[in-house]
């Protein structure tokens, strides 16, 4: 793929040990998805265009060629093989490069959704290469050692000794593995059965092998199991150097536990359950196994192990506290607050030596429910939580006034809308991820490169690794299926419901962990992720300068609730994160009735831009947002004279040459709402630090009132010089513009507030007027309070450099 790209290995390794140059040298031929800010240059696109053209017309060409019967590799032969790319891949991964894994996305996947029962057994040579084999399922074992790369590669052997290399994507418990987990979750000598398998030739050549996308399409076996109890092995019964199961209740324990402590949660509870499965009513394996649960977040499953346990009539009193503790927890992570506050307050009464403990989940249960009813948050600690690397948040979700609603005009069917008149900086929604991936996920640094041929886009990042973490998620809570079916996974999809209805969840037994009880549709999951997805970077400390947001790159997630927000280029609300939190406010006042609309992309871009050369306008067509329109009313010719303009006042030198194109420039914006001439603030900035640099503070200060008319706020006092009225030394220097608003969406308080501090810099440093520095500076903790909440505490935090 990377010479699809025109990228060499030695591009790639001279930017290995240096992440932001990788990140340039892979975006210089890609675009992100959408809801992902960054956006391509022409040149970029036209490779991107290229590479995925090929992508297309290998696995075309592939589909239209005939199947042909599987022939075996000579067993050493291929085991000699794959042994040595293993030791090569575990050579790079103890190595100091970050090597760039790749993979596709949007390629055919079978899912299998007829039960194991219902199979016919099928050999290795009876499959044919490029089919998949339906009605049938695959009975193997694994015979050497793992290896992960992108997906996990494994030989197995079916049950007449052929062998033949397994790639396995998406698994739960596979992301930022490293070695000896991978070993551990496919111990040599595991028996699975595939449900209809599919046997692929090599992308490069090479012998075929069979690819699994669904991770639900597997299903291991145990030894007393009914498909594998009568099965003779051609090799015999025992896979050389597999370990030895342990043969008591204690063992299953110890092999358990020792995984727990390790992290290694995923196989920690494969090993309690396949203890309970031999011993059934053990209470301390079922504990232990709630105990993983809650560390995996599979809490409803958490709670029908501690629900068994207190049927046991004869628990022991060591048990019956921590049935109740993991209990009471995972009714809190399911949001059950009121049901969790009861139990860590009886749990307390009946248990005082934990009376500490519960007092402080006690506190927690009030935080969510008054969170999730009220809206009412400590943004302070969030912040100061997200700033922890490795942190994930613990709020409650929160709808505020809006709804979603059946929009039959839109390409989903649906949108938000207000349910009553909403005020500029209103919280309108709070939504935890269903699934995120971050660096810190790893423990080494890892990038992704993705083909999406779902979307014809191209990108870097983590967004790779999200449909892992929804099988993972499935995995443990069937229930959270539900979740994604509401959404809208592309136009080869049944359209999603107009209502959007996910139930509360519920106690669910979870007895057979990677049994899975509900089939993992990864191709619907990738859609899904596809056109909902955001790329997130967590809220964090301000500084003076003006961001520029479109090319920073982050984390991946998808967030529910905020996904059924449609597109603007002109929107009236923004969204940040905290973590793996997202958080939506209006950035204007929004009449009820009236739709809410946040940017998928990149703020302030140009039209040519968002029009032409990004990812959003190949999937959502042309843009009918009221600045698309109207810029396609300017007409092209129009455009392109505006963003040359713009060009030549970015390498501009002086105030005068500035103001020239300037005034080009706003002649190019004639008809439009001032907030729709994001260019315009970009030159005014421009001009105002060329002011300050020749040291004309009037004209820097008369420059920077511009730049936030610019962002649709009204200058309420500009004066300069004087005595200000003692009646005017509390008011707010600055306000929301009566008509209109802002519609500059994260650029608001990303850039307002920064020229709100330029303007109080130059007057207390510049000028030496404190009394004007401090009104600023109130103009500024104003607006932040608009767009962060939090109020001056938070905005200190963020600015701690403005407290003296």
């Amino acid at each position: 793929m990377m010479r699809e790209l025109g990228i060499t290995t030695e591009d790639v390794m001279k930017t290995a040990e240096n992440p932001a140059a990788l990140t340039q040298l892979l975006t210089s031929v890609t675009s992100r998805t959408p809801r992902q800010r960054g956006l391509g240059r022409p040149d970029s696109i036209s490779g991107m265009v290229d590479a995925l053209e090929q992508a297309k017309a290998r696995f075309k060409a592939e589909k239209n060629m005939p199947s042909t019967p599987f022939v075996a590799k000579p067993r050493t032969q291929l085991l000699t093989s794959f042994e040595f790319n293993r030791q090569e891949v575990l050579g790079q991964e103890n190595g100091t490069y970050a090597f760039v894994k790749q993979t596709i996305v949007g390629t055919e996947i079978h899912v299998s959704k007829t039960r194991l029962e219902e199979l016919e057994r099928v050999s290795l040579r009876q499959m044919d290469v490029r089919k998949t084999h339906k009605g049938k399922y695959l009975l193997c074992r694994t015979i050497t050692l793992p290896v992960r790369m992108f997906s996990v590669h494994v030989v197995v052997e079916d049950v007449k000794g052929d062998a033949c290399l397994v790639e396995l994507y998406n698994y739960p418990g596979t992301i930022g593995a490293n070695p000896q987990l991978i070993e551990a979750l496919f111990p040599v000598g595991s028996v699975l059965a595939i449900r209809e398998p599919t046997l692929k030739s090599a992308a490069h050549g090479g012998d075929p092998l069979l690819r699994v996308d669904c991770p639900s399409n597997v299903i291991w076996l145990e030894p007393d199991d009914e498909k594998f109890i009568t099965v003779q092995w051609r090799t015999g019964p025992h896979v050389p150097n597999s370990p030895t199961l342990p043969s008591t209740e204690d063992e299953w324990k110890k092999q358990g536990n020792s995984y727990y402590q390790k992290g290694w949660n995923i196989p920690a509870a494969v090993s309690y359950s396949r203890g309970l499965q031999r011993y059934p009513a053990s209470s301390v394996l079922k504990l232990n196994r709630a105990m993983v649960y809650l560390q995996l977040k599979y809490y409803a499953a958490a709670l029908a192990d501690c629900e068994s346990v207190w049927e046991n009539k004869d628990l022991t009193d060591s048990l019956k506290p921590k049935a109740l503790y993991r209990a009471a927890q995972a009714l809190y992570g399911m949001g059950r607050w009121d049901e969790a506050e009861r139990g860590f307050i009886d749990m307390a009464a009946e248990y005082p030596a934990e009376g500490v403990g519960c007092k402080a989940w006690i506190q927690k249960c009030i935080d969510r429910r008054s969170e999730a009813n009220e809206g009412k948050y400590d943004w302070v600690a969030a912040y100061n939580a997200a700033q922890v690397e490795g942190s994930r948040m613990d709020l409650a979700d929160f709808t505020g006034p809006v709804k979603v609603a059946a929009l039959p005009s839109r390409g989903g069917g649906r949108g938000i809308v207000a349910k009553r008149d909403i005020m500029f900086g209103e919280l309108l929604v709070v939504s935890k991820a269903f699934v995120f991936c971050a660096k810190d996920d790893f423990a080494k640094p890892e990038t992704f490169s993705i083909l999406n041929l779902i979307t014809n886009c191209m990108d870097v990042g983590y967004g790779a690794i999200n449909p892992t973490q929804a099988g993972e998620r499935i995995a443990g809570n069937p229930q959270a299926a539900n979740v994604l079916n509401q959404l809208y996974a592309g136009p080869t999809y049944e359209p999603p419901p107009s209502e959007y209805s996910v139930s509360p969840p519920e106690k669910v037994n979870v007895t057979r962990l990677l049994r899975f009880d509900e089939n993992v549709d990864i191709r619907r999951i990738q859609g899904v992720l596809s056109f909902n997805s955001f790329t997130t970077q967590s809220l964090g400390p301000g500084d003076s300068m003006p961001k520029d947001t479109s090319q920073h790159s982050g984390a991946s997630a998808l967030f529910p609730l905020p996904s059924l927000f449609n597109h603007s280029c002109s929107p009236n609300a923004h969204w940040y994160c905290f973590k793996d939190v997202m958080v939506i406010r209006a950035t204007c006042d929004i009449p009820a009735g009236d739709e809410v609309f946040l940017s998928y992309g990149g703020a302030g871009d140009s039209y040519l831009s968002r029009a032409k050369e990004s990812c959003l306008a190949r999937l959502l067509g042309s843009c009918n947002c009221p600045l698309c329109t109207r810029d396609r009313q300017a007409g092209e010719a129009v455009c392109k004279d505006r963003e040359q303009i713009a060009d030549k006042i970015s390498s501009c030198t002086t105030a005068l040459a500035v103001r020239s194109h300037t005034k080009k420039l706003d002649e190019t914006f004639k008809g439009y709402p001032i907030p729709d001439r994001y260019a315009m603030f970009r030159a005014n900035m421009k001009l105002a630090n060329l002011y300050q640099t020749g040291s004309n503070l009037d004209e820097t200060l008369r420059t920077l009132f511009k730049c936030l008319e610019d962002l649709g706020l009204k200058v309420t006092d500009a004066s300069l010089r004087g005595a200000l009225p003692p009646s005017n030394r509390e008011s707010l220097p600055v306000t929301l513009a009566a008509i209109g608003g802002s519609r500059t969406g994260p650029l608001l308080g990303l850039l307002g507030v920064d020229a709100c501090i330029a303007i109080r810099n130059t007057f207390r440093v510049g000028l030496q007027d404190t009394t004007r520095a401090a009104k600023w500076l109130r103009g500024a903790a104003w607006l932040h309070e608009k767009c962060y909440g939090g109020g001056r505490e938070l905005f200190l935090k963020r600015y701690p450099d403005l407290s003296n």
